[in-house]
């Protein structure tokens, strides 16, 4: 161990493994690792003239936070688009798009994300974009992003007519005529690569600034699902000095083939770039009605959509186990987790084998039968706490009385499951103090008081919201407690709040913000005024 250590945090709630540690208020960080933790006055000896010491005030310190399910690149584009996540009606997305294309005259691509049909009074449709757009191409992403909203220009470049067939796993939505109205659900929405240049250095530098928005919310790991684009992209960020943010890259389907030629196995890398899973869906979203239902949505028959057939995916978990891959599969209704299970219990034999747990995704619906099959699997819980406060309305028109199983944190937590907790960016903001504040509250958007919680047994303890946003996405990433601690010995990735978490309200909670956020003993975020001892320059890391 290094004489002296190049930083010490004292006055600290140090909190870590899912606890408080009381009668410790200060921890020490040399080459990158913690290497004791406990009472200042028993650190003292590791304070050195070059020793930079940060007086916390009694604030929390915690592991750097994980966001287990986001998607990197497609939030640092996002911050660029035309947001439409506040307009309550087609009219008023079109509105939006009006306005940005008369302050952005010419004939580019308009390309905007959030919107969000549920409760509008009135439907999207090409027309409308139509008579603002004119042959400019539009593209709207809806806020779960498994929709596009087309105008009659893109539907023309993405060569969809009336006679286009709907794909496998995807639907064109048509009007009474049978014309399509150019909003396309699910693998549908793949007719729209003509459409999505890219654009690598714009990207590139749109990557550097969500980098840094990450590390000034406390997020010092991500666990990214996007294609190989996106990958190269974030490894080459990745790459330029030391680490800023730690990545677990899943796969997608379509390089399924590829990584079983090439042998790669889930687990592939090291603690700053690691391979993950394959991604398979089971289905699409509650916001577009293409959830896969064991039962209708409330007043249709309609069940949704199974994007991959339950005998194909049990076939493809089967190759991808196979292979040394674990898997990671998109299920958000409940015969969709059913599904998923179903194709995990087929090859459980080999699930030992994996360097990395399988896991579900979102997991919004799912029976207390299948609750308990995942904990017995020993499956990853791989969720989303604002998801729950953002679609509660949408959840209880969809789902009635079937929404007690709805996001059920709490349950999995009781069963011993694996939960991590993230964000889904750039559906949800990839902020984790909003997320703390959905998980042990439930409470909906606008709505006053606690009487307006969601679904409120399925809340979750601030510990135990704090365990999944550490522990859980570090163990799912085989990375605990390397990562995802602040045990001697592992990565110096840890985040001095402003406040002392516990002692807030939970209306102040969500809104917490980093004083300093650390990855792998540098310095990455500081906001004005962090207090401290000393500051050698020689330790400042990149802001």
């Amino acid at each position: 161990m290094t004489s002296h250590a190049d930083f010490v945090v004292r006055g600290a709630r140090v909190w870590t493994d899912g606890a408080v540690r009381v009668g410790e208020d200060a921890l020490a960080v040399a080459d990158g690792r913690i290497v004791a933790r406990g009472r200042f006055e028993g650190l003292a000896p590791l304070v050195g003239s070059r020793t930079r010491v940060i007086d916390a005030g009694g604030a929390t310190v915690t592991p750097g936070i994980c966001d287990a399910h986001l998607h990197l690149l497609g939030w640092a584009q996002a911050l660029r688009e035309i947001s439409l996540a506040d307009c309550n009606s087609a009219a008023a997305a079109v509105a939006r798009v009006a306005a940005h294309i008369a302050a952005h005259p010419g004939d580019g691509g308009v390309v905007g994300l959030g919107w969000d049909p549920n409760g509008w009074p009135d439907a999207p449709h090409h027309d409308a974009l139509d008579r603002v757009s004119g042959a400019r191409p539009v593209l709207l992403r809806s806020k779960d992003t498994h929709a596009v909203w087309l105008n009659g220009a893109a539907l023309a470049r993405a060569g969809v007519t009336r006679d286009t067939r709907d794909p496998a796993g995807g639907r064109i939505v048509r009007d009474a005529s049978g014309e399509a109205t150019g909003v396309l659900l699910e693998t549908a929405t793949r007719f729209c690569a003509p459409l999505l240049a890219d654009d690598t250095e714009t990207d590139r530098a749109a990557l550097d600034v969500a980098i840094g928005r990450l590390a000034g919310f406390g997020v010092t790991a991500v666990h990214d699902f996007e294609g190989p684009y996106a990958q190269r992209l974030i490894r080459e960020a990745l790459d330029q000095g030391p680490p800023r943010l730690r990545v677990l890259m899943h796969l997608a389907h379509a390089g399924l083939d590829a990584a079983l030629a090439l042998g790669l196995a889930s687990g592939t890398g090291d603690d700053t770039f690691r391979i993950g899973a394959i991604k398979l869906f089971a289905d699409g979203t509650l916001g577009s009605r293409t959830a896969a239902m064991l039962e209708p949505f409330e007043g249709t028959s309609d069940l949704g959509i199974e994007v991959i057939p339950p005998a194909e995916l049990r076939e493809l978990v089967r190759r991808a186990f196979e292979g040394r891959l674990s898997v990671a599969i998109h299920a958000i209704g409940d015969r969709a987790a059913r599904n998923a299970i179903d194709a995990f219990e087929a090859s459980a034999h080999a699930i030992p084998r994996l360097a990395l747990p399988p896991r579900i995704e979102h997991l919004q619906l799912v029976t207390e039968t299948d609750q308990a099959r995942i904990a017995r699997l020993g499956l990853g819980a791989s969720m989303q706490p604002s998801h729950a406060t953002s679609d509660a309305v949408t959840a209880e028109r969809h789902w009635g009385a079937r929404v007690t199983h709805s996001y059920p944190w709490r349950s999995f937590r009781d069963r011993g499951a694996v939960l991590a907790f993230g964000s889904d960016a750039p559906v949800e903001p990839p902020d984790p103090s909003a997320g703390l504040f959905a998980a042990i509250t439930r409470q909906v958007p606008g709505a006053p008081g606690a009487s307006r919680a969601f679904v409120p047994a399925q809340r979750v303890t601030l510990d135990e919201a704090l365990s999944a946003y550490t522990e859980g996405g570090a163990r799912l990433a085989g990375a605990w407690p390397r990562l995802g601690s602040l045990a001697a010995g592992s990565h110096a990735d840890l985040v001095v709040w402003r406040d002392d978490l516990h002692a807030l309200a939970p209306e102040r909670l969500r809104v917490a913000r980093p004083a300093i956020t650390v990855v792998g003993g540098r310095v990455v975020h500081e906001a004005a005024g962090a207090a401290e001892s000393r500051e050698p320059a020689a330790l400042r890391g990149a802001a």
